[in-house]
């Protein structure tokens, strides 16, 4: 696939739901563009114009569902902003408008965040797409750090090691370049429990042991911004 083939496209409403419908029955392996049009009755080729095989219409549909979990992040932090809440409620706002998109989104969130689709790769090009949502995070983190609203040592932190250190300078020289070493280490870790309590949220898992499992994501997502240094 070239570049043109990556791009984030415009997916039409009949296509997308058929796809996500075959996605969701049989994985990936059935989305085959021609069979798609013979089932919404389109024209083969119309439909091949815009996705000439399986993987550039997977790669479309992954693309689109980055750009909308990252878009509910933006807002939910935009809207705290608006208020003056500060930055641990833009944290939070961020973190719910991406709970409330996935779990209204649940084919797309999966698609994205669940198991990876055997035979498929996305295209380096998806990597900026994909980090729209960690972008929110990692600017309220950069403005909050810059106007010493984070603290940089957290009470009976643990050591880091070696290869934790390896990890965190491999990116603070990129996306996370202005944040302290260990308020990264510590992002890493909020970034992966928020997708595990978002996914958890969209499965229903935590309806066994919480009567109200909204305000315990909320309760949660305010524990991961004090853990990366918001106050």
């Amino acid at each position: 696939m070239n570049s043109a083939d990556t791009r984030v496209q415009h997916v039409p409403e009949d296509i997308k739901r058929e796809a996500y419908r075959r996605l969701a029955l049989s994985g990936p392996e059935v989305l085959d563009p021609p069979s798609i049009a013979e089932s919404l009755g389109l024209p083969r080729e119309d439909v091949l114009a815009q996705f000439p095989n399986s993987a550039a219409l997977l790669t479309a549909l992954v693309m689109r569902a980055y750009e909308a979990m990252g878009a509910s992040a933006e807002k939910g932090a935009a809207d705290a902003r608006k208020k003056g809440l500060g930055s641990l409620a833009e944290w939070e706002s961020a973190c719910q408008g991406m709970r409330v998109w996935a779990q209204a989104n649940p084919a797309q969130f999966t698609l994205i965040w669940g198991p990876p689709r055997p035979g498929y790769s996305a295209p380096p090009e998806s990597v900026v797409v994909g980090a729209r949502a960690a972008v929110v995070l990692v600017d309220i983190l950069r403005q909050a750090t810059k106007a010493g609203r984070v603290s940089a040592a957290q009470p009976g932190e643990p050591a880091t090691s070696a290869g934790m250190r390896r990890n965190v300078q491999n990116l603070s020289h990129g996306m996370l370049a202005g944040l302290p070493d260990d308020v990264i280490a510590r992002l890493l870790v909020a970034w992966t429990q928020l997708l595990g309590m978002i996914g958890f949220a969209v499965y229903g898992h935590v309806n066994g042991f919480a009567e109200d499992p909204d305000a315990f994501f909320d309760h949660a997502a305010t524990a991961m911004g004090r853990f990366v240094g918001l106050r």
